[in-house]
């Protein structure tokens, strides 16, 4: 008897340890299963109000026409420009594809940026998701 209760509680513990661990991973992937979007900067600043794209997962197309400071970026891709904010070196003037999440300005305080995850050289559509 007493090792069933002590086997019961040791279950319980680790079923309770794992649903904390997925709270503290919330977002941490998309339900819908790819969480890289592929999108255009039009499409991010027309949602711009939309706090359900906070922090949404993209992948932008396009070129890095300027650096601005040490981590930021100006990139475009055909439809608009927008700040990328990357703690990683980006290519000037090479296409890329970028990866990242939305960072929308809290009260319009700041710019609209999305923080760069990473990147890859310009390939085949099928390969930016890889």
């Amino acid at each position: 008897m007493k090792k069933t209760v002590f086997m019961f509680a040791l279950v319980l513990l680790a079923v309770t340890v794992g649903l904390r661990a997925g709270e503290v991973c919330k977002g941490c992937s998309d339900p819908e299963g790819n969480k890289w979007k592929v999108t255009s900067i039009k499409w991010i600043k027309a949602n711009e109000d939309d706090l359900d794209k906070d922090n949404k997962f993209v992948a932008l197309v396009g070129k890095v026409t300027k650096q601005h400071d040490s981590d930021t970026y100006f990139f475009t891709d055909g439809t608009g420009t927008i700040e990328l904010d990357s703690d990683i070196k980006l290519p000037v003037g090479e296409t890329i594809v970028v990866r990242g999440r939305i960072d929308q300005a809290f009260l319009h305080i700041g710019p609209l940026e999305v923080n760069v995850d990473s990147w890859r050289h310009g390939g085949k559509e099928g390969e930016w998701l890889k």
